[in-house]
């Protein structure tokens, strides 16, 4: 049994090994072909290396898209459940219907404004990996995506968040833990999902960047080079939305994550008028540097 364990260790550090080699080379390979970043643009990526973080808003970003995004997710915000459905939910998402229904929350992911912010911090080209439009329920449970984690799927990852409605220390803050932690963090045992006491322990609660803020706050971050969470509910809920993005060759995808939410024929519908870029960014298995089919993982619940 141990002897078992131990291959797979080795199995596993020489997979990730060969994966990280080949994006370092891939990343030598795209330098010279990054798109050019306004003044901001560059700060927000300097603010992902930095940091692993970056907190703006709409208003400030300015984006062409900003009006068509709000007007779409206040037209699905009234028909999303007030409570949940069963004890244990904690988390709504919306439906690929209703999301096709409103394409401008889709589209206003595929901005180039946005792909060149995603290139350059992610140094190859992107994948753009759809998006979740979710409730967070206030029902006190610290489960799943609510405890302290790592995302494994990449060795960089961009994720963009947008509250939509006011969100206060009580109301499910997106958290993290600014980059500078991670060599204290290094110490603690490998496992994916960690809970605050554990966190404490290394990283005091008073380092742990808490990110309230008005609708309309958005949130850039890396949840592969960060520990973050979303802190539990406790008297209002959450609605958020979250824009992902990784390379065309990513280490894994979670299985229910692979489109999500979307089917390939949803997607074919949606990126009917995009450019060949936003195409590509879309289909992005089909546009590494070889058609590409990344192991998949199944979504782990403890």
């Amino acid at each position: 049994m141990m002897i078992n364990r131990g291959l797979r260790k080795v199995a596993r550090e020489t997979s990730l090994l060969k994966s990280s080699l080949s994006y370092k080379w891939r990343v030598s390979q795209h330098i010279k072909k990054l798109p050019a970043l306004s003044q901001i643009n560059q700060y927000i990526v300097d603010a992902l290396r930095q940091e692993g973080a970056f907190i703006t808003s709409l208003e400030a970003l300015s984006l062409p898209m900003n009006e068509k995004l709000w007007d779409a997710a206040k037209a699905i915000l009234p028909n999303n459940p007030k409570a949940p459905a069963f004890e244990e939910q904690y988390v709504y998402h919306v439906n690929s219907a209703k999301l096709i229904e409103n394409s401008e929350i889709f589209l206003w992911g595929l901005q180039e404004q946005l792909l060149d912010i995603a290139e350059n911090y992610l140094s190859v080209p992107v994948a753009y990996r759809g998006l979740f439009f979710q409730k967070d329920f206030a029902n006190k449970q610290q489960v799943y995506t609510r405890l302290w984690h790592k995302d494994p799927e990449d060795h960089r990852l961009l994720k963009i968040a947008i509250y939509l409605n006011d969100v206060n220390a009580e109301g499910g803050p997106f958290e993290y833990i600014p980059k500078h932690f991670n060599s204290k963090l290094s110490s603690i045992k490998r496992k994916l999902l960690y809970s605050d006491a554990e966190i404490a322990e290394v990283v005091e609660p008073s380092n742990w960047a808490s990110c309230t803020g008005l609708a309309g706050t958005v949130i850039f971050f890396d949840p592969h080079h960060v520990f973050h969470r979303g802190k539990v509910p406790i008297k209002s809920h959450r609605d958020a939305i979250f824009f992902n993005y990784h390379s065309r060759q990513p280490i894994k995808v979670f299985s229910d994550h692979w489109n999500a939410p979307f089917s390939t024929d949803e997607l074919l519908v949606l990126s009917k008028t995009l450019s060949p870029r936003q195409k590509e960014c879309v289909f992005w298995w089909e546009n590494g540097s070889e058609s590409f089919q990344p192991k998949l993982m199944l979504e782990t619940k403890n």
